[in-house]
């Protein structure tokens, strides 16, 4: 990679970064359910699919399954998620957002909602398709 393009990636990563600092200001509202960083990238697995098991959360995550259930002992209790066996594994159990859990997701739909009111205002229609494009192949090829 020449020094040219080593920059642009570095400073692609910074502007990213930048606007991730920037739409921590949208999220504060988000701050009175008291979550750790680790259980909202948890809960905002439930944004992709509904249901998940341990396994699959500490896979997608790529953390133990031990910390995955700590993490999820937690949300339970508060009612962010809830569990129930799965009726064909009985060692097994499908999570799913519990009220509290839905409510949370609620909020950030609402959130999403003005963040995109406020894209629409500053993207056309070809730089929003180019950003989605470019975003997509940077996480195909980080997975």
């Amino acid at each position: 990679m020449n020094d040219t393009r080593k920059q642009q990636v570095i400073e692609m990563y910074r502007q990213i970064d930048e606007l991730d600092l920037l739409f921590t200001k949208y999220f504060t509202e988000l701050n009175e359910f008291e979550l750790s960083y680790q259980q909202e990238q948890m809960l905002l697995l439930f944004k992709r699919q509904d249901t998940w098991t341990t396994t699959e959360i500490a896979t997608k995550m790529n953390i133990s399954k031990s910390a995955v259930s700590q993490v999820l002992k937690v949300l339970e209790q508060r009612e962010f998620v809830q569990k129930e066996k799965n009726p064909d594994n009985l060692r097994e159990s499908f999570i799913r957002l519990g009220p509290i859990g839905m409510a949370y997701s609620k909020q950030i739909d609402a959130i999403e909602e003005r963040l995109a009111e406020e894209m629409f205002s500053v993207l056309e229609d070809d730089e929003m398709t180019m950003i989605n494009r470019s975003l997509a192949l940077m996480i195909k090829k980080f997975k």
